[in-house]
């Protein structure tokens, strides 16, 4: 029972480490896969960040699975139509040293 406590309790404050964004997409940038295949956004306004998340390019994303697909979509449709998004990061940069892991996006519509 300890080590169950202990391991859930080591997986709390990593959770604390992922940054949320609320606002509009700057850019959208993909790579060729055989750079990388990786695409990455770049936000409007201020942008929470980790640590290692350094550049302007705050999140990373893998376009090569089907749930990198249709994060791709979801951010040029909200680009396109100037809609606010909430992304959601993982709180690691595993994809790029230098910006964080994406987990989620989804267009926030006006009530």
């Amino acid at each position: 029972m300890k080590k169950l406590l202990l391991v859930a309790l080591s997986i709390c404050p990593l959770i604390s480490l992922a940054t949320t964004y609320n606002g509009t997409i700057l850019r959208v940038v993909c790579h060729e896969q055989d750079t990388s295949p990786l695409c990455q956004v770049q936000l409007n306004g201020e942008v929470p960040s980790l640590a290692c998340a350094t550049q302007a390019w705050k999140y990373s994303f893998d376009a090569t699975t089907q749930e990198g697909r249709n994060i791709l979509s979801i951010l040029l449709a909200a680009q396109v139509s100037k809609q606010n998004v909430t992304i959601e990061g993982k709180g690691t940069c595993s994809l790029s040293s230098s910006s964080e892991d994406l987990r989620h996006v989804y267009i926030n519509t006006p009530e």
